[in-house]
C-alpha cells in the first residue's frame, strides 16, 4: 500500500513541477525575477553623517527626552487570505485611516528635520508619515526580498517522492515547491500617484507593539527606527471543518501590505494554511497545523521636514513549521516540516 502511495505521490508532483505551480498574477505592476540572493543589487541605505542615533534613556520623570513606555491594549489586526479555501474563526479588524498614537511636538522647520525628543514621539512621527503616503496615495517603488534558508522535512515526508534511481533528489522537490508557492526571491512594484493600492498599508503601531525606538536627524532628514517585538500564529483545522487561530504578530499592525496575488509582505498561519491547500491540491495536501515565527523584526524610516515618508525599509526573519499536513486525502500524515527565510521590503522614490 505504502509504495502505491509513493508511486501515486511522484507521479502527481512530477505532473505539477511540469506544468508549474503558481498562479497567475493579476496586473498589480508586479515583476518577478530569478530566485538567487545575488539579485538583491538594492544599494543600501546611507550612513548617517554628523549626528548619533538617540538611544532610548532611563531618565528621570520630567526630562524631556525621558523614553517612556505607554502599554495599551489592542485587536489583533490579523488579515484572513483572500480567496481561501480554509473556513476560519480569526477575526479581521480595518486599518484605521488617521493615526491615534501619541501626538508628537515635531515642527516643519523649514528645511530643518522634525523635532523629536522621545520614544512616543519618534513613533507617531512614523505612523504619521506612514499616513501621509497612504491618505495621499503617493507614488513609490517596492523592492520584496525572501531569501529562502532551508526546509527540515519530516523523512517520511521525503520518502514519498521515491528518488527514481538518484533522478530526482525528494528534499530538492519539495524545497523547489515549497519556495516557489511563497514566493522566494525578489519582486518589484511601483504604485501610480492618486492610484489606490495595497502595497503600503496605514501604520497603527502603539508603543507596546515596540520593544525600542530611536531617531536621528541629519541635513534636514529624519531617520527613525522601530524595533518591533516579536510574533508568533498558529492556524488549526478542527473537528468538523473549523478553523481555530490563534497567537498575534505585531508585525501585521505595521505598514506591510501586499506583495502580488495571493502573497503578503508578512504571511501569517492563516494564509499560509490556505496557499498550501491551494498550491499543492495536485497531491490532495490537507493542512491540520501550521505554525510560524517572526523575529528580529525592524522599520526604518527615513521623513524629511514636511513630514513625509521619502524612504522605508523593514527587515524580519520568519520560521515556518508546518506541523501537521495530510497527503492524499488523510492516506498519510507528516509532521513538522521546518523552513526558515529572511525578508527585506523597501519602498522609495515616493511622488506626493
Amino acid at each position: 500500500m505504502k509504495r502505491f502511495i509513493a508511486i501515486l505521490c511522484a507521479a502527481f508532483l512530477l505532473a505539477a513541477l511540469a506544468s508549474g505551480c503558481k498562479k497567475d498574477e493579476p496586473a498589480v505592476l508586479v515583476t518577478e525575477e530569478e530566485t538567487t540572493e545575488e539579485l538583491w543589487t538594492y544599494p543600501t541605505l546611507p550612513e548617517e553623517e554628523e549626528t548619533e542615533p538617540v538611544e532610548p534613556t532611563d531618565a528621570e520623570p520630567g526630562e524631556s527626552a525621558a523614553a517612556s513606555t505607554t502599554t495599551t491594549t489592542t485587536t489583533s489586526r490579523i488579515p484572513v487570505l483572500s480567496g481561501s479555501a480554509s473556513a476560519s474563526t480569526s477575526t479581521t479588524t480595518t486599518r484605521s485611516s488617521t493615526t491615534t498614537t501619541t501626538t508628537t511636538t515635531a515642527q516643519q522647520n523649514g528645511g530643518n528635520a522634525l523635532n523629536i525628543s522621545s520614544q512616543e514621539q519618534a513613533l507617531s512621527a512614523f505612523n504619521s508619515a506612514v499616513q501621509k503616503a497612504t491618505g495621499g496615495k503617493a507614488g513609490f517603488a517596492k523592492r520584496h526580498m525572501i531569501t529562502a534558508q532551508g526546509w527540515v522535512f519530516d523523512p517520511e515526508f521525503l520518502g514519498v517522492i521515491p528518488n527514481l534511481g538518484g533522478l530526482i533528489d525528494p528534499a530538492s522537490t519539495l524545497t523547489t515547491a515549497l519556495d516557489a508557492a511563497l514566493g522566494k526571491g525578489m519582486r518589484t512594484a511601483t504604485a501610480t500617484k492618486g492610484s489606490a493600492n495595497a502595497l503600503l498599508e496605514n501604520s497603527a503601531f502603539v508603543m507596546s507593539d515596540l520593544n525600542s525606538a530611536a531617531w536621528s536627524a541629519s541635513g534636514g532628514v529624519t531617520t527613525v527606527t522601530l524595533n518591533v517585538k516579536d510574533g508568533q500564529t498558529r492556524q488549526e483545522k478542527r473537528l468538523f471543518g473549523n478553523n481555530r487561530s490563534t497567537g498575534t504578530s505585531p508585525i501585521d499592525k505595521g505598514p506591510l501590505g501586499l506583495l502580488a496575488a495571493n502573497l503578503y509582505d508578512h504571511m501569517d498561519a492563516d494564509k499560509i494554511f490556505g496557499l498550501i491547500k491551494s498550491a499543492f491540491s495536485f497531491l490532495n495536501v490537507e493542512p491540520i497545523d501550521i505554525q510560524e515565527n517572526t523575529s528580529q523584526v525592524k522599520f526604518v524610516a527615513k521623513i524629511d521636514s514636511q513630514g513625509r515618508l521619502t524612504e522605508l525599509t523593514a527587515t524580519y526573519n520568519q520560521t515556518i513549521n508546518l506541523r501537521d499536513i495530510r497527503v492524499l486525502n488523510g492516506a498519510q500524515a507528516f509532521k513538522d516540516n521546518k523552513g526558515s527565510s529572511t525578508v527585506t521590503v523597501t519602498y522609495d522614490s515616493f511622488v506626493y
